[in-house]
């Protein structure tokens, strides 16, 4: 049997959720309502596949679980921009199935009972710290900025480190000011939800960076 290709991509990234600021899952806890509901994106800024360069690649995922998300049955699809060639959408495919490592991108599926094939779909993605944001063409958007303080109105400012996180290390928490997706079995719309912003690094191991 051949051994996987190394792979490895630097990326920017933004998430969105339906869980309250912070995210208890984040703690081994359980989700604040109960189920999990997500959309985020990837903007590779420098990455290679074997011998495919995945430099400029965007991509998505959205996914829901009806529990927490290692108790399983839960539903993802990607989306890849348009933009990527052949060789790289067909890496990217076999990142985000699991095929080959990487962490988060190796567990998710496996968790899922239903895994929708890809989709190639416009990805508008703006990384700008707080005020991060994306849309996928037809499917979602997700648009973050600060928490802000109920009583003073300030803005508030964090970040959380999870030195053996599986998907970031090291993230700027956001409020999530709305997000919606709309695909299928994917179906959510959410105001002030809990967003993260960060860089990633990735290889077959899993979360380097």
């Amino acid at each position: 049997m051949a051994a996987n290709p190394r792979w490895n991509f630097e990326a920017q990234y933004i998430q969105s959720c339906n869980c309250d600021y912070g995210c208890p899952c984040n703690f081994n806890g359980s989700p604040t309502h109960r189920n999990c509901e997500a959309l985020y994106a990837y903007h590779i800024t420098k990455g290679q596949f074997g011998s495919t360069k995945l430099d400029g690649v965007t991509f998505a995922q959205g996914a829901w679980w009806p529990k927490a998300i290692h108790e399983g049955n839960g539903v993802m699809r990607t989306y890849i921009d348009p933009s990527a060639n052949q060789e790289q959408r067909a890496a990217i495919d076999e990142i985000v199935h699991g095929r080959v490592g990487g962490g988060v991108l190796e567990i998710f599926p496996k968790t899922c009972k239903i895994v929708h094939p890809t989709k190639y779909a416009k990805i508008d993605f703006h990384f700008g710290g707080y005020d991060s944001w994306f849309k996928v063409e037809g499917i979602g958007e997700v648009h973050s900025g600060h928490i802000v303080n109920p009583v003073s109105g300030d803005r508030f400012e964090g970040e959380v480190v999870l030195p053996n996180g599986i998907g970031w290390k090291r993230a700027i928490v956001t409020n999530i000011k709305t997000w919606w997706m709309r695909d299928e079995d994917l179906l959510a719309r959410h105001e002030n939800r809990s967003g993260f912003v960060t860089t990633v690094k990735f290889a077959n191991e899993g979360c380097i960076g």
